[in-house]
């Protein structure tokens, strides 16, 4: 069985003086983020891999998460995963080792809702995930290359506000 959290950045702020791709947490996503990361090791403990994308609030969001859960690896950086498409995610859940049986996503929307809908089997109705957003999704498979439209069982979906 493989486990895939899918989880969006935190609260940044709205402003971007530096570039959509700089913006930093805000003090609420900052919270958001370790709340989220007590309630992901509480449901899996410690995931075997947390992917993320190289923004800087996408890459804040995986390092309070990673905090949270003891993971103590390093985090695989994905530059790609900013504004990535729906194919460009599948195929990176697909090139996950074969060996990592939980992986953390942290990334962003549109494609991180449409990621999880998809593979849950859930298009139509879509997944919706809100800053600091999570869908855990369960795949009776022994290699992530099984990661395919509706291949997924989609086992919660959770938000700061939902966990509280």
């Amino acid at each position: 069985m493989k486990t895939l959290l899918i989880l969006r950045h935190a609260k940044t702020q709205s402003d971007a003086p530096a570039g959509d791709h700089a913006r930093e947490l805000t003090e609420r996503g900052h919270r958001n983020a370790a709340a989220m990361g007590a309630h992901i090791h509480s449901l899996i403990g410690t995931p075997d891999a947390i992917i993320t994308s190289d923004a800087t609030r996408a890459r804040q969001t995986a390092e309070i998460v990673a905090a949270a859960v003891d993971f103590a690896a390093p985090l695989t950086m994905v530059p790609q995963m900013y504004a990535a498409d729906l194919d460009t995610l599948l195929g990176m859940v697909r090139r996950i080792p074969d060996e990592v049986r939980t992986a953390i996503l942290v990334g962003h929307n549109p494609g991180f809702e449409e990621l999880a809908a998809a593979l849950a089997g859930n298009a139509e109705s879509g997944v919706r995930l809100p800053t600091s957003g999570l869908a855990v999704l369960e795949f009776d498979a022994e290699g992530w290359d099984a990661a395919r439209a509706g291949a997924g069982r989609l086992r919660e979906v959770a938000t700061p506000r939902t966990i509280a």
